[in-house]
């Protein structure tokens, strides 16, 4: 150390004649450091080994003035690298576990405001990079709120440039539109000053926010980008309506989403602002253009909580089940109490045509309630000529397609336009249940269209996808009284899905064979078979069948055996083939070939074996009956098809 000593130059040796006191005499170490700054004010080395000394000893105001007085008189490539570490220190200012960042930061604070600016003005002009750029001047912006008017509007321009020229500007969840609209545009909408933006420029901003913050919410699962990620989306979407329609001048009460809001309230101030400035019947551009925002928003919102409530997350140790939209069944001779208006007031045309909508349970109902206030939205949407035509160009800048697709399959079902919702639906997906909800949709809506052999296709299909992974339940919910439209929330559950399936199919083959009106025993058996899993629910179809058979005097079903096990089927059929019922002949014994065997013939061996036939169908009573039905409709799909085509 002494001979460092003895061959530095002047400067230099009162420097570390500073450093080597400081290990041993603090006062003697400042004393030379403040003896080196009077007799070299323009040395650079010398005030930046004074601003690091302070700095090792944790001397804020002192560390403070010597940084403001390099900044003010020296530019010198080192000291610059030293600016870089006090910008990310305040830039995780949040973070106090880290000793250093905090010294750095207390030491920004004892800075004087004009170098404050300074330091962040001068350190973004030197960024080469367009994203370090534009986060230095946000943190000018947010350190300076009275900078917003003059650097505010500029910044706006650059991130809208940046992102232009950049790669990912086909993808809208990207670092350049993040800083735009989540963290520059709250910044333009403080109170404490006033940021005059251009109107074409604000809705600019509304597209570009809107777009990004959709993007995210339908997308979140593949952003993968840390600096991308975000909370509460919606809340942030609201927020900047809000933003937007205080700058555009638009009435408060429709861009408030705050203090506790709800679907039902805020529909009810849509309805208000519509008859208070008569929007559908008035070319009133003004107003127009906020009712469209607002509702499309509204509309969206609604949407994504109603996609949600379909594929709901599972409770801890559950199998998470979807549910999809089908038309469902009604009976006149059943009463549903719990359906009935509650005023004996004579319903209207549009009420009874309005469809009764059911869930299964409870907790599911905001399915159905999702939905139709995203319905409420969309009829509003395309109440007018013209207000259809500003949603399309809205709906087409914001490139809503692929968001839309399911709700408007619903809907269509929804409003009977059964040929669209066909349409709409595409090919399967590969997503298992996608395409399980694809097959049942297209089996509901060619029952709905009489097109029986097109409906067992994709019965067919649906069945063959099932699995044991989620058993889940019957329903209680399929079938209703009365003759109003009936639509139902269908699980994607295995019983869920067969028993609807198998609904479809006894419907298909009962009008089918109505229709014909030719006696057949094999369409008999087969309706036999399939309305045992919903026992004794498909009763009523019974009788029917019974009497086909007693008329007719004979039954063959070289089924019988594999899939009838209905205990009370089996009476039937046993009560039937008695004197006492008449004496019907039953061939179901497939290896007697065609002799058919009543209970007077003289063969009293084969009457036996067909009383022990029943019995052993009797003790297959507790068969599992789902495998049994999906076993029938994929093993017997031949003379099925044949028979509805």
């Amino acid at each position: 150390m002494k001979t460092e000593i003895y061959n530095a130059a002047d400067e230099e040796y009162v420097v570390l004649r500073a450093k080597n006191a400081l290990q041993t005499d603090p006062y003697a170490a400042k004393a030379w450091m403040i003896t080196a700054k009077t007799l070299y004010p323009n040395n650079f080395t010398v005030h930046f080994e004074a601003y690091k000394m302070e700095k090792e000893a944790k001397n804020v105001k002192e560390a403070a003035k010597c940084f403001s007085y390099l900044l003010e008189n020296f530019q010198e490539e080192k000291f610059w690298k030293e600016v870089e570490t006090v910008i990310a220190a305040l830039r995780s200012e949040n973070d106090a576990n880290d000793v250093v960042n905090q010294f750095l930061c207390d030491m920004f604070r004892h800075i004087s405001t004009d170098v404050q600016h300074k330091l962040l003005l001068l350190t973004a002009d030197r960024c080469e990079d367009a994203i370090e750029h534009c986060k230095l001047l946000l943190l000018l912006l947010q350190r300076f709120p009275m900078t917003i008017p003059s650097h505010g509007p500029r910044l706006v321009d650059t991130l809208l440039s940046a992102e232009k020229h950049s790669h990912a500007n086909n993808q809208p969840v990207n670092i350049y539109r993040k800083l735009l609209i989540c963290d520059l545009v709250p910044l333009l909408a403080s109170e404490n000053v006033s940021c005059e933006l251009s109107s074409k420029l604000l809705f600019k901003l509304l597209h570009k926010g809107t777009e990004y913050y959709l993007c995210y919410i339908y997308n979140k699962t593949n952003i993968k980008d840390t600096e991308t990620k975000i909370d509460k989306p919606w809340q942030r979407l609201f927020d900047l309506l809000e933003i937007i329609g205080k700058h555009l001048g638009w009435e408060t009460y429709l861009t408030n989403f705050k203090n506790n809001w709800s679907k039902e309230n805020y529909w009810q101030k849509i309805l208000t602002f519509c008859q208070t400035h008569k929007i559908l019947s008035v070319d009133d551009h003004v107003h127009m253009k906020q009712l469209l925002y607002c509702s499309t928003i509204f509309f969206l919102y609604c949407l994504d909580d109603y996609k949600s409530s379909l594929s709901p997350d599972a409770s801890p140790g559950q199998v998470q089940t979807s549910f999809v939209l089908i038309e469902a069944f009604t009976d006149t001779s059943l009463s549903n109490p719990s359906l009935e208006p509650k005023s004996k007031r004579r319903r209207t045309d549009s009420e009874s045509s309005t469809p009764i909508i059911t869930v299964d349970k409870n907790e599911n109902k905001n399915i159905a309630n999702n939905f139709l206030m995203a319905s409420n939205c969309w009829d509003l949407l395309h109440s007018s000529e013209i207000f259809t035509r500003e949603y399309i160009k809205l709906h087409n800048h914001l490139k809503l397609d692929s968001i839309l697709e399911d709700y408007l399959i619903d809907y269509a079902l929804y409003k009977k336009c059964y040929d669209e919702a066909v349409a709409q639906l595409q090919p399967p997906s590969g997503i298992p249940d996608l395409t399980l909800s694809r097959h049942i949709r297209l089996a509901n809506l060619f029952y709905l269209k009489k097109s029986y052999g097109n409906c067992f296709e994709h019965i067919l299909a649906a069945v063959q996808l099932l699995n044991s992974g989620n058993l889940g339940s019957l329903s209680t919910q399929l079938v209703i009284g009365g003759n109003q439209r009936h639509l139902h929330y269908l699980p994607l559950t295995l019983n869920g899905v067969l028993q609807f399936c198998v609904k479809l199919l006894i419907r298909c083959i009962k009008e089918k064979f109505q229709h014909t009106l030719i006696y057949n025993d094999l369409v008999i058996g087969n309706l036999l078979v399939l309305i045992q899993l919903d026992w004794p629910l498909e009763e009523d179809f019974l009788p029917f069948l019974m009497n086909q058979i007693q008329q007719r005097g004979s039954f063959s079903y070289m089924l019988f055996q594999t899939y009838i096990i209905n205990i009370d089927i089996l009476e039937e059929l046993s009560y039937l083939w008695s004197e006492r019922g008449g004496g019907v002949t039953l061939d179901i014994l497939p290896h007697l070939g065609q002799r058919r065997i009543g209970t007077r013939g003289a063969d009293k061996g084969v009457k036996e074996e067909i009383k022990q036939t029943i019995k052993r169908q009797i003790s297959r009573n507790n068969d599992r009956l789902d495998q049994l039905l999906i076993k029938f409709i994929t093993q017997q799909r031949g003379h099925i098809q044949q028979f509805l085509m």
